[in-house]
């Protein structure tokens, strides 16, 4: 039964992964500032469209640190090898269908160390497949910044054991918090509704974290673009928000890249 399952689930903590180690690109200049984005790019379909889209974003305002969802290994090593960047890919399963891993990835203009995959409660009735999160700390600007790159399940689960994932990103972040004066977690949380979002935004607030992304609107859509749901979000702790929004003009995805800009 297994073998006929669409997808295969890494289970092992330590593995795979998939780190382009400390090259010498590292961006250790002191700013106070940080531009982050987050970015589904659909089970990294559309990399060469999405690369151009970043490249010009960059040209408007160079990003410090990426944060992708449904990414393969190869899409992430174009993207770090046209733009330059450090990366670290942690796939959570195999899609037999597309042929290629799907999981989170962290790039940035820093240097990445300590990577952690947090494998989220609950598995999909449907293939049996789970959710993770790329976690690593960030060296960048002379400070560090302890990252998140997460992908939550969508409404095909029930939303008490979304809520049930969501509470493990929060619960971990919170605890990893104590050791870090900057934290960062952004992503896909698949908040098709209103209320969920609120629910989602709620949790991470009651346990002291910034919305960076309550302003944004619409960042994904849905149901033949019937439906622009608020899926992709920043959540921070340690920064001040300058400003954040979604870049609609993008065609590489159904989801828009979301950016934030942020003050130490």
């Amino acid at each position: 039964m297994y073998s006929c399952r669409p997808l295969s689930f890494y289970g092992e903590p330590d593995k795979p992964f998939f780190c382009s180690g400390k090259k010498g690109i590292a961006n250790n200049q002191p700013s106070d500032s940080l531009n982050v984005v987050t970015f589904n790019i659909k089970k990294a379909r559309k990399i060469q469209l999405a690369i151009s889209e970043m490249k010009q974003l960059g040209e408007k305002t160079p990003i410090d640190i990426y944060l992708l969802q449904e990414m393969d290994e190869k899409g992430v090593e174009a993207i770090a090898a046209d733009l330059g960047l450090n990366y670290l890919y942690i796939p959570i399963a195999y899609d037999k269908s597309d042929r290629k891993n799907i999981g989170n990835a962290i790039l940035t203009q820093g240097t990445i160390g300590r990577p952690e995959k947090l494998i989220l409660p609950h598995a999909k009735w449907q293939n049996q497949q789970r959710r993770g999160v790329t976690i690593a700390e960030v060296n960048i600007h002379q400070k560090k910044i302890l990252v998140f790159s997460v992908h939550t399940e969508t409404v095909a689960m029930s939303r008490k054991m979304r809520m049930d994932q969501v509470d493990s990103v929060v619960r971990f972040g919170q605890q990893e918090s104590s050791y870090y004066k900057y934290v960062l977690i952004g992503g896909d949380f698949n908040t098709l509704f209103p209320k969920y979002s609120r629910l989602v935004v709620g949790k991470f607030n009651s346990f002291g974290f910034d919305c960076l992304t309550s302003n944004v609107g619409s960042t994904a859509k849905a149901m033949m673009g019937l439906v622009k749901p608020r899926n992709d979000y920043l959540f921070s702790k340690g920064f001040t928000l300058v400003d954040s929004y979604a870049i609609r003009s993008s065609k590489s995805s159904d989801h828009y890249p979301v950016l934030a800009t942020l003050r130490y």
